[in-house]
């Protein structure tokens, strides 16, 4: 029994250590996910930018909300 647990002990790390086509699917999953909050931060600029722009207040109050809510988003990503 203890011939064959040393001899499957370092397979068995072998296989553990190697990144798994589910492993490489996941760290691809989660750069996908950064680049869209990272997209929905640059739009939430975007509507800053505009708020700042304009001179309805309402508007402006408008696209500060838009703006706000999308950074809220991105940051639960």
């Amino acid at each position: 029994m203890k011939k064959i647990m040393l001899v499957a002990a370092p397979a068995l790390f072998t296989l553990a250590a190697c990144d798994g086509p589910a492993e490489e699917a996941g760290e691809e999953i989660d750069d996908i996910a950064e680049a869209e909050a990272e997209v929905m931060d640059e739009k939430a600029e975007a509507l800053d930018a505009m708020a700042d722009a304009t001179d309805d207040v309402g508007e402006a109050a408008e696209l500060e909300a838009q703006a706000e809510a999308l950074e809220e988003t991105a940051d639960g990503i």
